[in-house]
Parts: structure tokens; sequence; C-alpha cells
């Protein structure tokens, strides 16, 4: 079988096509796998050991735990994130440390929240820490779930769609709500 020119041009021009598509598809694949930009260095608490907020979420919000607890930290408050806890530490006590040392909790909630058995002993404990007036508990949502009946009771916050001007001016009640009083201004 003898390949007219005409068929030789086709299947070079073929060729390339897919080999150009594939880079392509590898170089996305590779852009969405980069590692992200390192976290910025975990806050110290206050000398007095308080925090403003405890931030509260499961390994499948940690994207949206990180922007909120970037965007409250630069508003100047002091806030836990366990995603911040330096190596060698136990996080459980590292966690339970600084939910006690928490003016307020903020727990975020997605279809995965309450499927996660250490995030429901969270939920107990920013409850727990509400009745007894040692904190205040603010559930943020950040996907469209039904909030669990101790939840739906509270005002909750709806920062669902990051980027907007919705988001910015939700944020900026929750900084105002968290912001101790002595700064507030």
């Amino acid at each position: 079988m003898v390949l007219e020119w005409w068929e030789l041009a086709i299947a070079i021009i073929s060729a390339v096509a897919a080999v150009i598509a594939t880079a392509l598809e590898v170089r996305e694949r590779l852009s969405r796998r980069r590692t992200p930009a390192p976290s910025p260095a975990p806050p110290s608490p206050e000398p007095d050991g308080r925090y403003d907020v405890f931030v509260s979420y499961t390994e499948a919000d940690s994207e949206s735990a990180e922007l909120l607890a970037s965007r409250l930290r630069t508003e100047g408050l002091r806030v836990f994130l366990a995603a911040w806890i330096g190596p060698g530490l136990v996080e459980s006590l590292e966690k339970e440390g600084a939910l006690l040392a928490s003016a307020n909790g903020v727990l975020l909630f997605s279809g995965a929240t309450m499927n996660d058995s250490a995030i429901r002993d969270e939920y107990a404990a920013l409850l727990q820490r509400a009745h007894s007036g040692g904190q205040r508990f603010i559930p943020v949502l950040v996907e469209d779930v039904e909030l669990p009946p101790f939840a739906r009771i509270r005002r909750p916050l709806d920062l669902r769609n990051p980027g907007t001007p919705e988001f910015d001016e939700r944020l900026a009640s929750l900084v105002r709500a968290v912001r101790p009083r002595s700064d507030a201004s």
C-alpha cells in the first residue's frame, strides 16, 4: 500500500495535532496540581494566649477555611486554624486549647460537615461554649446545605460566593461581630 502525498500530509498534520492536544492537556493537569503557595506563618496567640476566632472545618472545606482565616487575619484578628498548627504538636490538644482560648467560634457548613465525627465533636463543644456564655457561635455556609437544628436557630452567615461584593460585605459583618470591643471603632 503506497500513500499518496496528500494522505501523508493529513497523517502528519493529525499526528502534530494529537501531540499539541496532549501537551496542552498535560500542561492543564500540571497547573491544577501545582503546590499552592505556602500558608502564611501561623499567627502566634497574643501574650495572654487568646484568639478572637476559632475556625472549625472539614478537610473538604480547607480551601474555604484558609481563605476565611487569612481574610480575618488581614483585618487584624487573631485566628486559630488547624492547618496552621506547627510541626510536632498534637492537633487535638492544640484545637482544644485554642477552642477554650477563643472568644468566638465559626463552623463552616457544607455537605461534608456533619459527616465528620471530629467536626461533630467541635460543633458540640462550640454549642456548649455558646450556651455557657463563654463564646459566640457563628454558623457559616460555604455550600447550600440545611443547617442542623441548633445551628439553624442562630443567624448564619452566607459565604458561598467568594470574590463577589456580597461575600465582601458579609465578611465585613463577620469582622464587626467578632472584633474585640476595645478594638471596635
